[in-house]
């Protein structure tokens, strides 16, 4: 029998960890938990399982992680990132707080993963130059030729922190599949072989997020909108993956996660346009 002498000291206790538990719900309310898995060789399930990131000879372990049930809205960005208006062309369309971010770049999304792990209390993942406080990187560059240039391109992530950090590709495709340890069917598209039903795709203006269904994790737009970036390079230091397919894409091959590079393609660290943005993860504590 606990005595009563004791509960002094425990209840305030429960309290308090009653109340860490209510905080790390409350930051991370959007996201959803991705349980991770050892993937060994190729995708042995049923459905499309051509797979870049998962291939014979190949074992690919995926740690626990949290993603964000959206892609990182205007308003979100424009919180974390300073002098980031809703749209940089102002004849475009798709401008309003619940549209996904884009005109960043690579670069940009750094900035705001670790001023919004900052913020928020948690521990940056991003580190340059041997600080993690973006006030400290300097001015974005905005070609090779840029002094900084490399100081960015070397950027070094903490895996093991638990701030905001870009989805690596192989996570990005993992989540797409619906995670599971890649056990279950595996639809064409991110939660669905019907492209309609999951994508905004074949238009000529980016919508609002969430109009479409999620896929089986509860996460929604991985396939159109936008494209979204990921923290693995291509080919070297200057080109990075990135993935989705995005709102103009007229062809459904181009949003296939059994296509190669899992809907990704290259593009240069520094290219700000209308059809990318992001989407955050958080390694699981």
């Amino acid at each position: 029998m606990i005595q009563k002498t004791n509960l002094i000291f425990i209840i305030p206790f429960l309290f308090l960890f009653s109340c860490c538990l209510d905080s790390e719900k409350d930051l991370l309310k959007d996201f959803v938990f991705v349980k991770g898995a050892t993937i060994e060789g190729a995708i042995q399930a049923e459905g499309y399982i051509q797979s870049p990131g998962f291939v014979a000879g190949e074992t690919v372990t995926i740690a626990d992680f949290y993603m964000c049930e959206h892609e990182v809205t205007q308003k979100e960005f424009a919180r974390y990132y300073e002098g980031y208006e809703y749209r940089i062309n102002e004849n475009e369309k798709g401008i309003g707080p619940n549209y996904p971010a884009y005109d960043v770049n690579w670069f940009d999304t750094l900035v705001y993963c670790n001023n919004r792990s900052i913020a928020e209390g948690r521990t940056p993942c991003y580190t340059i130059s041997g600080s993690t406080n973006p006030k400290d990187w300097g001015k974005i560059p905005k070609s090779r030729t840029w002094e900084s240039w490399d100081d960015w391109v070397n950027v070094e992530c903490d895996f093991s922190a638990n701030g905001y950090r870009l989805p690596t590709h192989k996570e990005w495709e993992y989540a797409a599949r619906g995670g599971n340890g890649l056990e279950g069917y595996q639809f064409q598209y991110a939660g669905s072989d019907n492209l309609d039903e999951v994508a905004v795709w074949n238009t000529d203006v980016v919508s609002e997020i969430k109009t479409k269904k999620p896929n089986g994790l509860g996460i929604y737009d991985l396939n159109g909108n936008i494209e979204e970036w990921t923290f693995d390079r291509y080919k070297g230091k200057e080109n990075i993956l990135y993935a989705g397919g995005y709102y103009f894409y007229k062809q459904p091959d181009a949003f296939a996660l059994s296509r190669s590079y899992a809907g990704c393609m290259a593009i240069t660290l520094a290219a700000r346009n209308s059809q990318i943005g992001l989407r955050v993860v958080c390694t699981a504590d």
